[in-house]
């Protein structure tokens, strides 16, 4: 079929109507979850096929899948199902072609490498890439028309077409959130000057006029109260100061600014609400192979929070002593019964027994999970 063909059919298409709804309809999401699920549930309805998803690239590694939104399946069949597709088979291969799929017997083209157990059989897939403006955000791809056809260049060319659409979107939030974030770290050095050249230098006034009271106080209980208030002053400075230096650390080339990068990219990408907290001397402290460590077990923990915990938010702690410890809770799911982990899990009990720690999970106080990766410093 030649291309001029396919224009003049889809042209006379129907659903190029439907195409055009679907789009006015993405465009006025404002939520990167939100719109992704609407794109998937589109991309369903607009090729007639049982099942859709969306595959969303890790932007560390564009070889794997950061996050996985589906529609066709219910939610029990994604719990029997357990772990989600990892970016390889035929969701890799419309990557690394970076052009669409069509595969019309997925038993037996030698891209595909099967399905886990639970999971529904599929026979026919069309994919085809999301590109934003710098990279390759995912894909999108559907499997099983509902009358049992074969894909054709029609639903390519629709599916594209809702690509390229979703492409603009999801540009358009990548960059709103980009924005809002730099308003944010605008707004945390406001507040770190602020602090600096106001509060502090009040609370240091006023510590020093109350030393200089303290000789001229005769009675004991209120030379004792006015002690303790300076102490208690000289702690609130102490800490003040470590909140500024926390502010502007995020502009400056330090692990606490990497590991607060890493995860608002992570984070952002995929919709989740996220809380970074450090304790003790990180930037002092993680240099060189630790930092890289700390980075590596940050990402993969969170990524691991976006592929299974079905979370809205995550909290994750980074402190340093004799130890390094770093702990990443979310309000997801929780810890299943009977898990079943994978390469993720492995690795991470790998890397903290290599360097003489230990990995756990827990339940989290927010209500999913809690993975606390602990190794010795020094």
């Amino acid at each position: 079929m030649t291309n001029l063909v396919v224009v003049d059919r889809l042209v006379n298409e129907p659903r190029l109507k439907d195409l055009f709804a679907a789009l006015i309809d993405v465009v006025s999401k404002v939520d990167m979850d939100q719109t992704l699920s609407l794109l998937a549930e589109h991309a369903r309805n607009l090729t007639r096929s049982r099942y859709a998803a969306i595959g969303v690239l890790d932007p560390e590694h564009n070889d794997r899948l950061l996050d996985f939104v589906t529609s066709g399946i219910s939610d029990e069949e994604r719990q029997r199902i357990g772990t989600l597709p990892s970016g390889r088979g035929l969701l890799g291969a419309v990557i690394s072609s970076k052009a669409p799929i069509i595969s019309n017997s997925i038993a037996r083209d030698p891209r595909a490498v099967g399905f886990p157990l639970h999971h529904p059989q599929m026979h026919h897939f069309l994919g085809v890439p999301i590109f934003t403006t710098e990279r390759i955000f995912g894909n999108i791809y559907v499997t099983d028309r509902r009358d049992g056809a074969p894909y054709d260049e029609i639903d390519q060319a629709i599916l594209e077409s809702l690509a390229t659409g979703a492409a603009a979107v999801i540009n358009n939030l990548l960059l709103r959130q980009a924005l809002a974030r730099a308003e944010v770290e605008d707004d945390r050095a406001r507040i770190a000057r602020d602090l600096h050249d106001d509060i502090v230098q009040r609370l240091f006034a006023v510590g020093l006029q109350l030393q200089a009271a303290l000789p001229t106080i005769a009675i004991p209980t209120a030379s004792s109260l006015v002690r303790q208030a300076i102490d208690d002053l000289d702690n609130a400075i102490a800490e003040i100061r470590t909140t500024i230096f926390e502010l502007e650390a995020t502009r400056s080339d330090s692990a606490r600014a990497e590991i607060l990068d890493l995860a608002s990219r992570l984070c952002i990408v995929a919709g989740l609400q996220h809380h970074v907290v450090f304790t003790g001397p990180i930037d002092t402290v993680l240099s060189g192979a630790t930092k890289a460590l700390a980075l590596n077990v940050v990402r993969e923990l969170i990524t691991n929070v976006i592929k299974h915990a079905q979370a809205n938010e995550t909290r994750i702690e980074i402190g340093v002593s004799d130890v390094l410890t770093i702990v990443v809770a979310d309000d997801g799911i929780g810890i299943s019964d009977q898990p079943q982990p994978g390469h993720g899990i492995a690795n991470l009990h790998a890397k903290a027994a290599g360097h003489g720690g230990t990995f756990s999970i827990s339940p989290s106080p927010l209500g999913g999970s809690r993975a606390a990766f602990i190794v010795p410093l020094g």
